[in-house]
């Protein structure tokens, strides 16, 4: 009997499925075969999670070293504030960018239907028993999930899942700020820490260790500050609302270079805790300020100067030259950081500084950045005042995520650069970059780690001198960059001449060519390769354990399988190495979903 289509209503749900599942015998044999392979490694992955063999307060115990190392315990206040700096900026950033897209009540109870629906099929399909192997090498049965216990999960999962199923049809005019409901979502994980329960390693009087391991709320060291920082999230993001509302346009500048500064304040100052002498400040600080402030002021008061335009060009070669010879001298460091930003403005300033207004506000961009890179370097070059065991406090997951954010920060410019003079008109120029680029992308990046850990001192100038970590960064550095101007060389071709004809068309100069027309449109073309690339650099941090540096990967494979007190550990590597993955898993896989969501806002990959 065939359903008159007048009538019949075909289910979008089932047709998806019919069309993407089973649309022929053969992709239907291939739906099977898939969903066997999942439910086959689903249900071996939870029994070796849930194996009574893995001990898994290895991991929790272990946190803290995990996180920061030996950062020293009178000095945690440093770390949540660096963290609640981060979340203050988020939450500033998310209440004035906010989009006001809305999602509806039916839209939330569609979430929970699913994650409630997810939930209750992996509790179904969860294992009830594993495979032990005994010191005898004989193999015994164990039960991991006792019936009674899948059922007290799996029933109010699925009386969930039935509920949010009907609700999600509830028509409700009422409409919710998604930005204001994820931040919601935020606040309910952090309240989830008041009532959680994890197996806790406790010593009773005698320093023996208390088996089985009980159940124990998290400590109000970690509830309470978390607490504090959401609630101070939630402020900022009302201020920027608030901000938004009012229609307060520079904090559209001010929001992105904070971000870009964040970082390198946290690492720099807070975190730090930089011994800084009042001798050195007046003595080479404020002196460098001064004298880089006037020649500043020179070349922007000179810069659209007809008879000091002619020579323009020797004086950029002359100050390149310069700032070459101020490197290989033994100098304050922050000279020779200076030289580079004042190439930099040599270099914007025809462009820029072409009216008195244009002059003026270049000046004050000039001044400002002057103080805050000898702010920051200030911090960076002095010596801590903290004090570890491993000599630095550097360790575990901020060390991960120093040579992460750095390597980038470094890296993007560098490459840049690489790039531009590869496809520069001028010979010397060009060599230059094509060889840099091709020598360091010729060698692994393990072999130039251990050129930064043994051999690189050598060729650093008298009296410069890094230490480890700095020298892999610089290595980083040139490592990523060298990949990154391949990237964007590749950017920069796709670009059609017309782009470069309409730009002279109008009167550009090379400068506001390159960097107001030609590169922002290259730049939109690899950003999928750009964010990979990101990614692979967050990964390939971990190979600095290889050349004795305490990163979150030679703690799990080093540190915690050798402990022996007060609880012994030895030999505890899967665990370690499960956690690790899943550890790198989460930041890569949010990290390209955002990257995604911004692309498709871009209109990347449409027609």
């Amino acid at each position: 009997m065939i359903r008159d289509s007048k009538f019949f209503i075909e289910n979008p749900y089932g047709r998806w499925v019919r069309d993407n599942l089973f649309s022929s015998s053969s992709s239907a044999f291939l739906t099977f075969f898939a969903g066997f392979m999942v439910i086959y490694s689903y249900r071996g992955i939870v029994g070796f999670i849930l194996n009574p063999e893995r001990m898994w307060t290895s991991v929790t115990y272990n946190m803290k070293l995990y996180m920061i190392l030996a950062y020293p315990d009178e000095a945690m206040i440093r770390v949540w504030l660096s963290v609640g700096l981060a979340l203050i900026l988020g939450g500033l950033s998310i209440g004035f960018y906010n989009s006001g897209k809305t999602i509806s009540l039916g839209g939330i109870f569609q979430k929970l239907f699913t994650i409630s629906a997810v939930i209750a099929i992996l509790i179904a399909l969860a294992p009830t028993n594993t495979n032990v192997i005994q010191n005898d090498g004989s193999i015994e049965v164990v039960e991991i999930i006792p019936q009674d216990v899948r059922m007290l999960i799996l029933a109010p999962s699925l009386m969930l899942t039935l509920a949010f199923f009907f609700l999600r049809n509830v028509k409700i005019k009422n409409l919710f700020n998604t930005a204001k409901v994820n931040l919601t979502y935020f606040g309910l994980i952090i309240a989830s820490l008041y009532f959680i329960k994890i197996p806790t390693i406790s010593l009773d009087s005698s320093g023996e260790r208390i088996i089985p391991d009980p159940f124990l709320p998290i400590a109000s060291t970690t509830y309470i500050p978390w607490t504090i920082l959401y609630v101070g999230m939630l402020l900022f993001f009302f201020i920027g609302s608030l901000l938004k509302n009012r229609d307060i346009k520079i904090m559209a500048r001010l929001i992105p270079i904070s971000w870009f500064l964040c970082p390198l304040f946290i690492f720099s100052w807070i975190f730090k805790k930089p011994l800084v002498e009042l001798n050195t400040v007046f003595s080479a600080d404020i002196p460098s300020i001064l004298v880089f402030g006037i020649i500043g002021f020179l070349i922007i008061r000179f810069s659209d100067n007809e008879s000091v335009g002619v020579y323009r060009t020797p004086i950029n070669i002359g100050f390149l030259v310069l700032s070459i010879v101020v490197f290989l001298l033994p100098l304050v460091f922050i000279f020779k950081a200076t030289m580079v930003l004042l190439l930099l403005l040599l270099v914007v300033s025809p462009a820029i500084a072409t009216t008195k207004e244009g002059k003026r506000q270049l000046f004050i961009v000039w001044v400002v950045s002057l103080f805050v890179l000898t702010f920051l370097i200030r911090g960076a070059s002095s010596d801590t005042m903290l004090v570890t065991p491993t000599g630095s406090i550097f360790g575990g997951f901020s060390l991960t995520w120093l040579l992460a954010i750095f390597g980038t920060y470094a890296s993007f410019p560098l490459g840049l650069a690489l790039a531009l003079g590869r496809t520069s008109t001028l010979p010397v120029i060009r060599i230059i970059c094509t060889g840099i680029i091709e020598i360091v992308r010729s060698v692994p990046y393990i072999t130039w780690l251990f050129f930064a850990s043994v051999m690189l001192t050598v060729f650093l100038p008298e009296g410069v001198e890094f230490n480890l970590i700095i020298r892999v960064l610089i290595l980083t550095a040139f490592f990523s960059g060298a990949y990154f101007a391949e990237y964007i060389r590749g950017g920069l071709q796709s670009i059609p001449k017309g782009q470069y004809e309409a730009a002279n068309a109008i009167g550009m100069n090379p400068f506001q060519r390159i960097f107001l027309v030609i590169v922002p449109q290259a730049l939109r073309t690899i950003i999928p390769t750009l964010v990979g690339s990101v990614i692979t650099s967050f990964k390939d941090s971990s190979l600095v354990a290889i050349i004795g540096l305490f990163d979150i990967l030679r703690i799990g494979t080093s540190v915690i399988p050798a402990q022996s007190q007060p609880v012994v550990f030895i030999g505890r590597n899967l665990e370690q190495l499960v956690f690790l993955s899943f550890f790198f898993w989460v930041f890569t896989f949010v990290f390209s979903r955002r990257s995604m969501k911004f692309e498709k806002r871009l209109g990347l990959g449409e027609r």
